[in-house]
């Protein structure tokens, strides 16, 4: 094993050497611009993210700032990257940094996953990105590189993989193995039509070659799905980039354009809206947070 270990992280750091993506949070170890890029790629593309992640930090270039700001502005600088939930816990996040840490960013998993909004993978991401300390993460790319590199085709559990990747880790460049991975894991280990042909571990991964005709990437029949349009996330998502043009909405104003939906479900979505606290319901009209 430790053989494997050794020739396997030689390859991959030398592969990440020549093939690394150019992305802006790769040019800072600041634990803010990088907490940022992280919330914000979460369930949204790297292609997405680039061009809001710049203007988003124009807009609030330190936790200050972000801290500070009327929360309206900040979900409209969300504007384009779904889930806005998230741009309400990164702000709050940012006030705890601001209130409970004097301004300054913890570096520990136990303090970093008190922030709103970050959980495990998130708070190791800041640790390791902006701290440069040594500690694996697993997101989906290092799940996937862990499990078929050293167990094959089969299900491990996050306990076993952290295991291993600790294994991994002690004589490893912490933060170009975890960049890697992210990059292996998004252009050559894919979910599932991976490039088994070019990739450098190859005589190394215990997946190949039985990974290439595995039932896992056999066609599936198609599940019947909901299309986005027929669903709550959709109509939230609406809400509030009207809400993002204008100060506030009488509801029955509101209601109208959304003649597709009943008056039970439409008010089931303003109130839940509210609960989140993405918008403030007053008794006739809707508006953003200040």
């Amino acid at each position: 094993m430790d053989d494997v270990i050794r020739v396997v992280r030689r390859r991959l750091l030398r592969w990440y050497k020549k093939y690394q993506r150019d992305l802006p949070w790769r040019h800072t170890r600041d634990p803010y611009t990088i907490l940022v890029s992280e919330i914000m790629l979460q369930q949204t593309q790297v292609e997405r993210v680039i061009p809001k992640y710049h203007a988003f930090l124009r807009a609030f270039p330190t936790v200050k700032v972000l801290a500070n700001a009327k929360t309206a502005d900040v979900i409209r600088m969300w504007k384009g990257l779904g889930y806005n939930r998230r741009a309400l816990f990164l702000q709050r996040a940012a006030k705890v940094v601001c209130d409970e840490f004097s301004g300054v960013f913890p570096d520990t998993l136990k303090e970093l996953i008190t922030l709103p909004g970050v959980g495990d993978y998130t708070a190791r991401a800041v640790m390791s990105f902006a701290f440069e300390k040594k500690v694996p993460m697993m997101d989906t790319n290092h799940r996937r590189f862990y499990t078929r590199v050293y167990y094959g085709i089969k299900d491990v559990s996050d306990k076993d993989l952290l295991i291993t990747a600790e294994e991994v880790f002690s004589k490893c460049r912490a933060y170009d193995w975890n960049q890697a991975l992210m990059d292996f894991g998004s252009t050559i280990c894919l979910t599932r039509v991976p490039k088994c042909g070019i990739c450098p571990l190859q005589e190394h991964c215990k997946a190949y070659p039985k990974i290439l005709t595995s039932k896992v990437f056999k066609k599936k029949k198609k599940k019947q799905s909901v299309r986005f349009k027929d669903t709550d996330r959709y109509y939230r998502g609406q809400i509030v980039d009207i809400l993002r043009g204008e100060k506030r909405v009488l509801i029955h104003s509101l209601q109208s354009r959304f003649s597709d939906i009943d008056s039970i479900r439409f008010n089931e979505i303003v109130l839940k809206l509210a609960k989140d606290g993405l918008i403030i319901k007053g008794r006739k009209y809707i508006k953003l947070p200040q």
